[in-house]
């Protein structure tokens, strides 16, 4: 009877299934595409680089990216969703100084500093979406003074303190190579899943197609938004609780510029910057792209600098290439 009625779907309304189908081929190449420019990238440096071409190269790869891909999950939905949060790398750092606090000092175990952490980024990127909705100051401009504050907020925990030395079972969650991918997988999929398979997550695509129609449909814009920068503020403090227990230490310094690694790696992987399109699966791929070619220009020589100028260079192209799809469209 399902099959039935869903061909008499199909012939009634032949050009919404045409549709339907044309979105799932564009959507299908676009994916291949990001994935042929990894594969690309990679032989490139595989051929003029020997030392590139080990097995280890490549898990180094994943277990660098897996960090900052944790954190971009949170600015994949933020930016579907229309909005834009430059303040994730400082809520980095308050996350990573205050877990280093309530292990360092405050001895607590490791499961309630872990979910103290993640309350604390939610809590702020919360604050982010509460100030945004409650002003109508633009995001660029919320998320931008967010950046400041929570930077200095963590300079602040952070002063005079020793904030190393954390119990074995929290090193754990950052150490080789095996946990953080399982974290990263992990996170990419409840995303994803949120994305796709709830109400709420649905939503951030009708707010970031068109706002305007959204709210006319009776979609509750400002209250989803506060939960997408949640979101995102919890996805950055999930980030920093792995680097924190990676390095074994917290510091305020910690997640500068990531908020821009982010949003590159978000871009590059197919998310539309100005909303309503996008994907966490591609964002994973962007981030690969740029680790990938982070590690590659190191095994090569060259510079720190100059892999920040090369880094600069793709944000500049991967949103031009954003822009220059919607112009087309």
């Amino acid at each position: 009877m399902a099959d039935a009625k869903n061909s008499s779907n199909a012939v009634s309304n032949p050009g919404a299934t045409s549709r339907s189908f044309d979105r799932l081929i564009h959507e299908f190449m676009q994916i291949w595409q990001v994935i042929a420019a990894l594969a690309l990238i990679y032989l490139v440096f595989f051929i003029l680089s020997p030392p590139f071409r080990s097995f280890d190269t490549l898990l180094s790869i994943f277990g660098q990216a897996s960090i900052l891909a944790v954190l971009a999950c949170g600015t994949t939905v933020v930016l579907i969703s229309g909005g834009l949060d430059l303040s994730v790398g400082s809520i980095f750092a308050v996350v990573g100084v205050s877990v280093g606090i309530l292990l360092a000092e405050m001895e607590l175990p490791v499961w309630l500093a872990v979910l103290g952490g993640l309350g604390i980024g939610a809590g702020l990127g919360a604050l982010n979406g509460i100030v945004q909705v409650a002003t109508g100051v633009p995001a660029f401009i919320v998320t931008l003074g967010g950046l400041t504050a929570y930077k200095g907020l963590a300079e602040i925990l952070a002063s005079g303190r020793d904030l190393s030395r954390f119990p074995d079972a929290f090193q754990t969650l950052g150490s080789g190579y095996v946990v953080p991918m399982t974290i990263m997988f992990a996170a990419a999929i409840l995303t994803g899943l949120f994305l796709t398979k709830t109400r709420l997550g649905s939503r951030a695509f009708a707010i970031g197609g068109n706002e305007e129609v959204a709210r006319l449909a009776g979609v509750p814009v400002k209250r989803s938004r506060i939960y997408y920068y949640m979101l995102g503020g919890m996805m950055a403090a999930l980030a920093a609780i792995m680097e924190v227990s990676k390095l074994n230490f917290a510091m305020p310094a910690r997640g500068q510029s990531y908020e821009l690694f982010a949003i590159a790696a978000v871009v590059i992987g197919g998310t539309s910057l100005f909303g309503g399109r996008g994907g966490v699966g591609k964002t994973l791929i962007g981030m690969l792209i740029m680790q990938t070619i982070t590690v590659g220009l190191s095994y090569m020589g060259v510079g720190t600098s100059y892999q920040r100028i090369a880094i600069g260079i793709i944000i500049i192209a991967a949103v031009y290439w954003d822009v220059w799809r919607r112009s087309a469209r």
